[in-house]
């Protein structure tokens, strides 16, 4: 294995009281096209207690580079092969150090004064677990396509889903539940079900926390029968079903929708309505 970063050479991070440090976890496998973005977006976070935690599963790219790049400001990075995304991750809950943690994938990035709204929100209400934000869908490449994307976690599993790029969750409560790995695309969905049993306090922090890249594994159709099982196991097979119609309903909607004002706006002013600034 090979690692580095500030806590191999005994500089740590602490928390103090009304300044929780943040841990943000970030598993990597040669992803080199977007990963300087990404890592940017929490290091220029105006909220300065935080560490980053890259997780890296033997690249052989440029993925590397780029992290030790950074230099001490990654407080760790360690790479050697893994079992997966989920596998990664859990390693990533046992190296981080903070009160709170959050993953970010290394091509999606954060909203800027992202980590300034969660901790005026931890600190205004003590008793929440987890937290969760908004996000804006981005298509792959320019020009930039945004869409809101709300989450709702009262109806667990019928809504578009709590996004786990906009979450932050109580490290000491994510070490007692962490990802099955049997999963390869829900795990995180699981998570979700799984600490809300356990009676976890959820809370929406109503502002746009972070861009997610359209296009990765998990916004395929072989999600959505993951998340059926998982719905199947918490919640029975009716609201598994009733599930699964409307997030295919939902998608027909959306497609149809886009498709419709494809043909009745130009190219470009459909580009400019699909990447109008929205504020938080």
């Amino acid at each position: 294995m090979r690692n580095g970063g500030a806590r191999t050479k005994g500089i740590t991070r602490q928390s103090s009281e009304g300044l929780p440090l943040i841990s943000i976890v970030m598993v990597t496998f040669n992803c080199d096209r977007y990963l300087r973005q990404a890592m940017e977006s929490v290091l220029n976070q105006s909220y300065s207690n935080k560490e980053i935690i890259v997780v890296d599963g033997g690249s052989t790219d440029g993925t590397l580079d780029i992290v030790q790049s950074f230099g001490n400001a990654v407080a760790l990075w360690q790479s050697e092969p893994d079992q997966g995304i989920y596998d990664a991750m859990n390693k990533g809950i046992d190296l981080a150090t903070g009160d709170w943690i959050g993953f970010k994938n290394a091509d999606d990035w954060y909203c800027d004064g992202a980590f300034e709204k969660l901790v005026n929100a931890i600190n205004s209400n003590p008793r929440v677990d987890f937290w969760y934000g908004n996000s804006l869908s981005v298509v792959q490449e320019e020009p930039l396509e945004v869409s809101p994307f709300f989450t709702d976690h009262a109806t667990l599993g019928k809504n578009p889903g709590i996004d786990h790029r906009s979450c932050f969750i109580r490290l000491e409560l994510h070490r007692k539940i962490k990802f099955d790995t049997r999963y390869r695309l829900a795990a995180d969905f699981d998570v979700f079900w799984r600490l809300k049993k356990a009676g976890a306090v959820f809370a929406h922090l109503n502002s746009f926390i972070s861009y997610k890249r359209f296009g990765g594994a998990s916004d395929g159709t072989e999600v959505l029968k993951e998340s059926f099982a998982i719905n199947r196991k918490y919640a029975g097979v009716f609201y598994a079903y009733s599930s699964r119609f409307k997030s295919w309903l939902g998608f027909i909607v959306w497609k149809t929708g886009n498709s419709v004002l494809k043909l009745i706006m130009s190219k470009e002013a459909y580009h400019r309505f699909k990447a109008r600034k929205i504020k938080s």
